[in-house]
């Protein structure tokens, strides 16, 4: 064909119709097939009518219910281990126990009779408080608390309060104790204890001034409830830091208890431990965990009872390192008279190096140089003190005038600061030279 050109072939023929692939839907397996004549639901139309409706849920959830054991009723403890009874009260339900003490009772070998007869004096003197030389010990309030933290703040909740106080009708000493067995509960026994500080001359307490005290007035407000007046408080932390803390490293009241009253207690539940007894009961109704909790506030508040006896009358029981802190502390009080007393038998008791000390310092202050000279002179050869030291070389340069022998003691060091302690031997210095 000229040009080249290959011609395509064309027909007249018609092209035959070619029929499209189907569309194939892939249906899941779970779905039933749409009976015929009935439409299918959109996927959101489906989602709804998938979900349960609320009986389908309730049912469900009674079954789930069913499963769980109920919870054991709690035990009142009025009626189970417990030492408590119930009074039913205008504020709600009050678990209380009261046990009267006999004549003859004792906490180790102090008896507890012997607070009745505490010299209000002697108390004053030893609390440096002259508010409590006024007071009826007879008519004393003693307080100790349980609750459920350490750090005191309006979440921490006395569940366990612990009350001692003399009745005349029976000559002894009366144990009072109060549960807090719910949360909730505690408008009663607030007013047991407004009632009984109310009634009271003084309150006896055992670190109560910076713990228990400021709780429970704490929980008097957050209950909408009066804060009872503020009374003469004895805190007998200050006193035993004061009369023993020569002696005792640690002055807790359990320790307390059984260095100086002589009772040792045994199976007794730490303090850190209280809180977790607490709610183990909450918890589970287990009355057991409570029992040492209890006996332990009783064994404080006792204790307390007879501190107050002991440090009443302090001659009669204490040894003598502890007289010589009461010798030290009537010394501070201003009462010179009774502190050289307390010192001497102290002496006699074997108090040492202590009790000559507090015999010298007082000898001093009543301006007794002959007598101090003697105490701090047998004193510098016991114990290496410059505070001794200090005194004695005072008493050679301005009472005995002996300037070398003074000199020699502030060699050996006398506690002062460098400037002081310069001045003092250049003045000496002068004084060897004029005399020289």
């Amino acid at each position: 064909m000229p040009g080249g050109t290959t011609p395509v072939a064309t027909s007249d023929a018609p092209t035959p119709d070619v029929a499209p692939a189907p569309t194939r839907v892939r249906v899941p397996a779970s779905a039933p097939a749409p009976a015929r004549g009935q439409t299918t639901d959109s996927p959101a139309e489906a989602a709804v009518k998938s979900k349960p409706t609320l009986d389908e849920l309730r049912a469900r959830i009674s079954r789930i219910v069913a499963k769980v054991s109920a919870p054991a009723p709690r035990p009142n403890p009025t009626e189970g281990e417990l030492p408590f009874y119930l009074e039913q009260t205008d504020l709600g339900p009050l678990h209380v126990r009261r046990e009267k003490s006999v004549p003859a009772a004792r906490v180790g070998r102090v008896p507890l009779v012997a607070a009745r007869d505490a010299d209000p004096a002697m108390l004053s003197l030893l609390a440096l408080d002259p508010e409590l030389s006024g007071c009826d010990i007879r008519k004393a309030v003693f307080l100790d608390t349980e609750t459920t933290g350490l750090q005191g703040g309006t979440g921490t909740v006395p569940f366990l309060l612990g009350l001692a106080f003399y009745d005349d009708v029976h000559g002894g000493f009366v144990l009072e104790q109060a549960l807090l067995r719910r949360l909730g509960e505690e408008a009663p026994i607030l007013e047991l204890a407004a009632r009984r500080l109310e009634e009271a001359s003084m309150i006896v307490t055992y670190n109560g001034k910076a713990f228990d005290l400021p709780l429970l007035r704490t929980r008097f407000v957050m209950n909408r409830m009066k804060v009872p007046t503020d009374k003469p408080h004895l805190d007998l932390v200050h006193v035993a830091r004061r009369i023993h803390g020569q002696r005792l490293k640690h002055r807790t009241l359990v320790n307390i208890e059984n260095e100086v009253l002589g009772r040792e207690r045994v199976g007794d539940v730490g303090g850190a431990d209280v809180v977790q007894c607490y709610m183990h009961y909450l918890r589970t109704g287990d009355e057991s965990a409570l029992s040492g909790v209890i006996e332990h506030n009783a064994a404080d508040v006792l204790s307390m009872v007879a501190l107050v006896g002991l440090y009443g009358e302090p001659l009669g029981s204490l040894c003598g390192e502890d007289l010589a802190g009461v010798a030290k502390t009537l010394r501070r009080a201003g009462d010179l008279e009774k502190a050289s007393e307390m010192a001497e038998a102290a002496l006699d008791k074997g108090g040492g190096s202590l009790a000559r000390r507090a015999r010298g310092d007082i000898a001093k202050a009543r301006g007794d140089k002959a007598r101090a000279l003697l105490d701090y002179e047998v004193l510098s050869t016991e114990v290496d003190d410059p505070k001794v030291r200090l005194e004695l070389a005072k008493l050679y340069e301005h009472h005995v005038k002996s300037f070398a022998a003074a000199l020699a003691l502030v060699e050996l060091g006398t506690g002062e600061k460098d400037e002081e302690l310069e001045k003092r031997k250049a003045r000496l210095n002068r004084k060897i030279e004029r005399l020289a």
